[in-house]
């Protein structure tokens, strides 16, 4: 009995020594081990952002179906509203859930890079399914798609009809899809929203083809019925990527099936990310202009494709990639307002209304709020909105300022919270975009009031605006990126804080053997491998 005591007591005195001296060495790990909590409960967030989507997209949906049936006056007003005309609100909720799948596939290839290449890449292949798709609801290059094919290829069964080519395509977008279905636990939900997003696509062309403007409520149900399709494919997504608080951390994950591949994905590092994101910017603006100046008077087999590279025109892809820049900022304004409440950082709500207002700037961009608005204040025999001849015509910037004071007032609150790199880039962000979208078109009004400047200068003059607004979205986006700090972990990725001294100075060392870059916050996007690993 005496000895059975004293093994008792040693062994106790033993595990006392080693706990302390694990204290000793490791307190803070020790610390966020305890103070681990899901931030996304299961089974409570997926059903709340699958029931807010849905209830979007099936109240956008109901009113185009009640304004087709019933054709409400004034036309131009309902118009808005309406999904079967060209530049409304329905088609942009469509189109930015698409993009907004598109960062969620980037995002989980991203975290799930620990998986292997074949991973990485199943998710960047979705990722160019879901923007391929949110070009098409945008700019409807589907539509024309036989047409240049025909220029190239000449006459086959496959150019004769758009609508063959644009399945075929789609079909072969879908593959990542499916193959990514196999792999994830939700899978079967990934294919049911990939299947309804199909149906109402090709429903809404056959209806369009068939019964014309007769069936205009049928065009629309089906067009709602894509934009649930989408709805429900970004839930499935972001279902995908796991988040879970460790301390002041969220340390990401994807869900996919446990794999341990030997063959590791090399991850992009920052500065290959925005020299790629920054030449597409400069080409698509470079090439809108060299149409321009080149061909002034298309031919009609031209005419539908410079009119498709115009950043002047309507649903072109300059526009597009502009939506997209915004769209994107608003995601990472999101994500930095999301972490920076993790951290505990005073202001970071502010991040959450930065990522609303650009989300409704990316509306306006899509839409045309302002031009439709300085129709609404334009004087009696006033010139039209986009008319150079007679009078001033942009009046849109007479409201357009009061609404730009309130969001300066907003991203000012922010950058008084924030230092360094993220508030420069903040209100350098904010004064560029401001600066060309409204200083710069309200003097390029007034000109073509006057009738001055010429068609060149006309020409150069709204390319100028058009690229200084995407700089100012870049800078933007930079600014969210800049506030974020990520490091590779074995099973995913860590995301910290970065935005406010106080917990910038607070970053834990958990050892060599994980990639950590939070001491260089600014190299926020894609960082750490910059070349394939091998396990041994």
């Amino acid at each position: 009995m005496l000895s059975r005591r004293c093994g008792r007591r040693l062994r106790h005195a033993d595990r006392s020594s080693i706990d302390r001296g694990l204290r000793a060495e490791q307190p803070l790990r020790v610390h966020l081990v305890e103070r681990e909590v899901n931030v996304k409960p299961s089974g409570t967030a997926p059903r709340l952002l699958l029931v807010v989507l849905v209830t979007v997209a099936v109240a956008l949906t109901a009113l185009s179906v009640v304004i087709a049936l019933v054709r409400p006056t004034p036309p131009g007003l309902w118009a808005y509203v309406d999904v079967l005309e060209p530049y409304n609100l329905p088609t942009w909720f469509a189109a930015t859930t698409l993009l907004l799948t598109s960062l969620g596939c980037l995002a989980n290839g991203l975290v799930a890079g620990e998986r292997g290449r074949s991973a990485t890449r199943l998710w960047v292949g979705a990722a160019t399914g879901a923007a391929a798709a949110s070009l098409c609801t945008t700019t409807r290059l589907h539509t024309r798609l036989d047409g240049l094919a025909r220029q190239v290829v000449g006459t086959n069964p496959l150019t004769t009809d758009w609508l063959l080519t644009a399945v075929v395509v789609g079909v072969l977008l879908a593959v990542p899809f499916a193959l990514l279905a196999r792999r994830l636990r939700d899978g079967r939900s990934m294919i049911i929203a990939v299947v309804t997003f199909a149906a109402g696509a090709l429903g809404s062309e056959l209806v369009g083809r068939r019964l014309g403007d007769d069936a205009r409520f049928l065009g629309a149900v089906a067009e709602g019925l894509q934009a649930i399709g989408a709805a429900l494919l970004l839930m499935v997504v972001v279902v995908a990527l796991h988040a879970t608080r460790r301390g002041r951390e969220l340390r990401a994950t994807s869900d996919l099936n446990d794999e341990r591949p030997r063959d590791l994905a090399a991850t992009p590092s920052r500065r290959t990310v925005w020299s790629i994101v920054i030449a597409i910017t400069l080409v698509l603006s470079a090439l809108s202009l060299a149409v321009n100046l080149a061909i002034p008077t298309p031919g009609p087999k031209l005419a539908q494709w410079v009119g498709y590279l115009d950043v002047n025109s309507e649903g072109n892809l300059p526009t597009w990639w502009s939506i997209g820049l915004l769209v994107t900022a608003a995601a990472a304004h999101l994500a930095a307002g999301i972490a920076g409440r993790v951290a505990g950082a005073g202001g970071s709500v502010g991040w959450l209304v930065t990522a609303t207002i650009l989300a409704g700037m990316s509306l306006d961009d899509m839409t045309s709020i302002h031009e439709r608005v300085g129709d609404l204040v334009r004087p009696e025999g006033a010139a039209a909105s986009g008319d150079p001849a007679g009078d001033f015509s942009f009046f849109w910037v007479v409201p357009g300022a009061g609404v730009a004071l309130v969001i300066a007032i907003a991203v000012g609150l922010l950058a008084l919270t924030l230092h360094g790199r993220p508030r420069r880039l903040l209100v350098t962000g904010l004064g560029v975009l401001f600066f060309f979208a409204l200083g710069l078109e309200g003097v390029q009004g007034a000109i073509l009031a006057s009738g001055g400047g010429g068609r060149v200068l006309e020409v150069v003059a709204y390319h100028v605006e058009e690229l200084g607004e995407n700089l100012g979205a870049l800078l933007l986006l930079g600014a969210a990126t800049s506030a974020l700090a990520l490091r590779r972990r074995e099973r995913g990725l860590d995301v910290r804080y970065t935005g406010v001294l106080g917990v910038a100075s607070e970053v834990a060392d958990d050892g060599p053997a994980d990639a950590d870059i939070t001491e260089r916050p600014t190299e926020a996007i894609p960082v750490v491998a910059h070349h394939p690993v091998t396990r041994p």
